[in-house]
């Protein structure tokens, strides 16, 4: 009868029932990073009324372009199972090395010596990138010794180069008014072209990491290397060029910091570019094992970390308070990729 009727018998009904309950239970496991920032960003609109201003609004965008850069070199890193500690202080060097270019090799006179000096600073990050995939790809060193090593040495380079002190470009050379010019230019709609360059370069990322060769042997390697060294895959290139990538990005990033002061210093090494990147990528649902991670969902991570410090400063809470508060964000979202894990298991 109930056959007759077309009524769906009770047990395929359960199955359904069951199906739905799974794909939420993924949905929330997958993107609560996405989760997370909405709250935040509801949260943070209740909390102070100046959040949601747009003057506020752009400048967290504006600050967290030389995050967003250095975080899409961090994201392939953590998805082949390593870490780079050393962006931070390879950011710096490079930031250094641009202004020292202008400043005291004669190279701030703008136009081609501007590019001339962003070469020397993006070569910089790039060496950097180069000793880091040798060791690591080529020598199989452990990447955190081998990266907390280049992050000691990258900030003594810094201290070495400016003898402690703030590299100043002159305000009234070509040099200071084609990087500053474009750290202060917008878009008609008031967009930051800083962060239309840091969208374009994740959107790229994103091409790279889902459509490419490259992007699936990052993946691989992560997921399993020893399959691809069997398949007859020359992992050690692939990895080499991953940190290679990470430190031309670190030095991209550079070129933006110094930009946007229109001067460098060595405390730039001691920005948080390594633990907030290494905690957007986390939050962002990559496995610190390898083999997982996202575009989108870093540059969400990234972004939830930006908002935390943000509502923070907001409030006037003092920088320590909101560290610990990073690490609690951290801790959390590492727990949740555990549980969740396991649960797959």
């Amino acid at each position: 009868m109930s056959s007759d009727n077309g009524a769906a018998p009770p047990v395929e009904t359960g199955e359904a029932t069951t199906v739905q309950r799974i794909s939420v239970r993924t949905f929330l496991t997958r993107y609560n990073a996405i989760i997370i920032l909405v709250l935040l960003f509801i949260v943070s609109t209740i909390i102070s009324d100046k959040f949601l201003t747009s003057v506020n609004l752009f400048n967290v965008l504006r600050q967290q372009v030389p995050y967003l850069i250095i975080g899409m070199g961090m994201m392939m890193v953590i998805i082949t199972g390593g870490i780079d500690l050393s962006v931070c202080s390879v950011a710096a060097v490079s930031s250094i090395l641009i202004a020292y270019s202008m400043k005291k090799w004669g190279l701030g006179g703008g136009g081609i010596n501007t590019w001339l000096a962003i070469g020397i600073g993006v070569g910089a990050g790039a060496a950097f990138g180069v000793v880091n995939g040798f060791l690591i790809a080529g020598l199989r060193m452990p990447a955190f010794i081998v990266t907390l090593a280049m992050m000691y040495a990258g900030e003594g380079v810094a201290y070495i180069i400016t003898q402690g002190n703030t590299v100043m470009l002159e305000a009234s050379s070509g040099g200071y008014s084609d990087l500053v010019g474009f750290a202060m230019a917008t878009t008609p709609g008031g967009l930051p072209y800083a962060v239309v360059f840091a969208f374009l370069i994740a959107a790229i990322f994103f091409f790279v990491m889902k459509y490419t060769t490259f992007g699936r042997m990052v993946y691989a390697i992560g997921s399993n290397e020893t399959a691809v060294k069997l398949a007859g895959i020359n992992s050690r290139r692939h990895l080499f060029f991953v940190y290679l990538l990470s430190g031309i990005l670190c030095g991209i990033a550079g070129v933006i910091i110094t930009s946007r002061s229109g001067n460098a210093s060595a405390l730039t090494a001691r920005v948080d570019y390594n633990m907030s990147t290494i905690a957007g990528v986390v939050i962002g649902g990559a496995s610190l094992s390898g083999g997982e991670g996202t575009v989108v969902m870093t540059v969400v991570g990234i972004f939830v970390i930006a908002l935390i410090g943000n509502i923070m400063s907001l409030m006037n809470i003092p920088s320590f308070p909101q560290m610990v508060v990073k690490a609690v964000v951290i801790i959390l979202a590492v727990l949740l990729k555990s549980l969740s894990s396991k649960k797959h298991a």
